[in-house]
């Protein structure tokens, strides 16, 4: 709850900065692809846009939506983008940068599994004459923090209407704890014992957004 009220503050604190400038409303849906997890994450946001001389900021609050197979998560948080150019130009480039953090998901607890990171499997060791299996596992807690860094162009199909097309880097911490136990044992309250810990994972990603923006005042026509 903590971050969400700061999300709110920092967004609102920027929108009464800018309110002296020519601001417009934006809202932007973005649909990412994240290399080597398979993560799919479409995204939609709502924020401003600040023209800045020839070229513009935009900040949006952010909701977005991460699903990499058994996994599903909700996330909020905020982003700003820089396009440089006047959004009068055809093409422009532009630097953007995405922080979000998970409020909700379906696998608290879920195991996990990954090449040199945490098993699922089963092993065994001689006790005298019987055997003791054993099993190895993560399980899964949250994401404070999943963040993007990205690069880009977009493309003015009509007036404030722009498609946009991004390569990037992004950046998770995921919590989780690491049990070993017999099958005997109640794991599930082995768990509570055993220390949290943390993983960051490191993503190539792919970005296809649809932006608008429309001024928040209406202008007056001059001749």
């Amino acid at each position: 709850m903590k971050k969400i009220i700061f999300l709110i503050c920092l967004f609102t604190s920027t929108f009464t900065i800018g309110q002296n400038k020519d601001l417009k409303l934006a809202t932007k849906v973005t649909y990412g692809l994240y290399a080597d997890m398979f993560i799919n994450s479409p995204k939609i946001e709502i924020g401003i846009n600040l023209p800045i001389k020839e070229n513009d900021l935009y900040f949006y609050l952010s909701y977005g939506f991460i699903k990499s197979s058994s996994y599903n998560g909700h996330y909020i948080g905020v982003s700003t983008e820089y396009h440089f150019l006047s959004n009068k130009k055809r093409f422009r480039p532009y630097l953007g940068i995405s922080i979000l953090s998970e409020i909700a998901t379906n696998y608290k607890g879920g195991y996990l599994s990954g090449e040199d990171f945490i098993t699922t499997d089963s092993y065994g060791s001689m006790f005298g004459f019987y055997p003791l299996y054993y099993n190895a596992s993560g399980f899964y807690y949250s994401t404070p923090l999943f963040a993007t860094l990205s690069s880009g162009f977009d493309v003015r199909l009509i007036k404030d209407l722009h498609l946009s097309f991004s390569l990037g880097y992004g950046l998770q911490v995921m919590r989780y704890k690491y049990l070993e136990w017999i099958n005997d044992e109640d794991y599930r309250e082995l768990l509570k014992e055993e220390p949290m810990k943390k993983k960051v994972f490191h993503y190539v990603n792919v970005q296809l957004g649809l932006s608008y923006a429309f001024p928040l005042k209406k202008t007056s026509k001059t001749q």
